[in-house]
């Protein structure tokens, strides 16, 4: 086999690892929401049960999948511009072009779905039952001001999961110089000390600036060296444990959210790393439907939340809220199989139909912006082209 042909297919396999493992991501936490945002009744008193719930409950740790989020969003960002340059203004101006595209038209969609489940939920069903972050959320007063905020990304009352949205924003402005600062091995350790030391610095998590580290440790994933031998597959299994159940080892301990944060952004470097760089491949994730289900992980993150408002307030219609309240195992697994394969269905449509078709449009108009048209004599002013990477094609979307 040729080197071309090994690199093509290497670069093909740890592409569609990276793409499973954000539906897997956005699949944790829903489960997570499941678990944790309905006020169940205390089970019984018993050491065996306790262990085995809190094993259950911190393997679906919503957090760590959000940060796990955001390191693969550098990596990807930096694989989609690691063939540029220079970064003058049409470079900047297409990538925010793309980035607006990928970005807003299903932000769009979530927020008018959220707001008629909110209006329905609050008519419906005591909102007491859920817990308080989301009870104030579907208390929430409907303003055109508040509506129109969240249009923009700055308002996420109504729809929660769309704090991460915001925070993807924000750095979405701010990554072209965060990847400079990567490339630059003179400033680089600066620039991620500088990060560090933010990301122990309490603020609300809604103000994001605490995350850039995972940024920029997702865009340093492609600038460093490949490995060329497999490192052991325990550093990626430990990776995960502590990605999952570091809060659980540590919850005795007082430990503020900041530091869970650092260390769940590490563990998640050294998986998309390790995904990235080792050369193995996990037929779990190379497999056609967990490809799949990672296309469609923005649609699935963006409208899980209310379309599981929806489905537990059916399944109290149908057999009261008493008995669900009363039994959370089989309770929160039928929650669970419904709210997923409901969602799924519905992600498909919207990726299709939403997702893909303004994305296109945005690669068009960026590509119009970085290659103009020179009008004396019609063609592109390709004489200095800054050709995308050579990627599949669902990694110029820029996750």
């Amino acid at each position: 086999m040729s080197d071309h042909l090994f690199e093509a297919r290497s670069e093909k396999t740890y592409l569609q690892q990276l793409t499973s493992i954000r539906g897997v991501a956005c699949l944790v936490v829903l489960v997570g929401h499941v678990i944790q945002t309905i006020r169940y009744d205390p089970l019984p008193p018993s050491p065996h049960r306790h262990w085995v719930r809190d094993l259950v409950t911190y393997a679906f740790n919503a957090q760590g999948a959000v940060l796990l989020f955001f390191v693969l969003s550098g990596c990807v960002l930096s694989l989609s511009l690691r063939r540029v340059v220079t970064f003058d203004w049409q470079t900047v101006a297409g990538f925010y072009v793309r980035r607006a595209l990928r970005i807003y038209p299903l932000l769009w969609v979530s927020v008018l779905f959220s707001i008629v489940v909110t209006t329905y939920v609050r008519a419906s069903m005591d909102i007491g039952v859920y817990v308080d972050w989301l009870a104030r959320n579907l208390a929430s007063t409907l303003s055109p001001a508040h509506v129109g905020l969240a249009l923009v990304g700055a308002y996420t009352r109504y729809n929660g999961p769309m704090w991460s949205l915001r925070v993807e924003l924000i750095f979405s402005i701010l990554f072209p110089g965060i990847l400079l600062l990567m490339r630059a091995r003179r400033l680089r350790g600066w620039a991620l000390a500088g990060l560090f030391a933010m990301a122990l610095v309490p603020m609300p998590s809604e103000i994001g600036l605490n995350f850039g580290l995972a940024f920029a440790l997702g865009a340093l994933i492609p600038l460093m060296p490949r490995i060329g031998w497999a490192s052991s597959a325990l550093i990626p299994v430990a990776a995960t444990l502590v990605l999952m159940y570091d809060r659980l080892a540590l919850g005795g301990h007082a430990v503020p959210e900041q530091i869970y944060d650092v260390i769940e952004t590490l563990a998640a470097f050294v998986i998309v790393r390790d995904l990235y760089a080792s050369g193995r491949s996990f037929g779990v994730l190379t497999s056609r439907t967990a490809v799949r289900v990672g296309e469609w992980s923005y649609s699935i993150y963006l409208l899980h939340l209310p379309i599981l408002l929806l489905v537990f307030d059916l399944m109290q219609q149908w057999m009261g809220l008493p008995p669900l309240l009363a039994h959370p195992g089989w309770s929160q697994g039928l929650l669970a199989v419904l709210t997923i394969g409901v969602t799924v269905a519905v992600s498909s449509l919207t990726y299709r139909w939403v997702e893909l078709p303004l994305h296109n449009i945005g690669r068009g108009l960026a590509r119009r912006i970085e290659h103009p048209v020179t009008p004396a004599t019609g063609w592109r002013n390709d004489a200095a082209p800054r050709p995308m990477p050579s990627a599949r094609m669902e990694y110029e979307r820029e996750s």
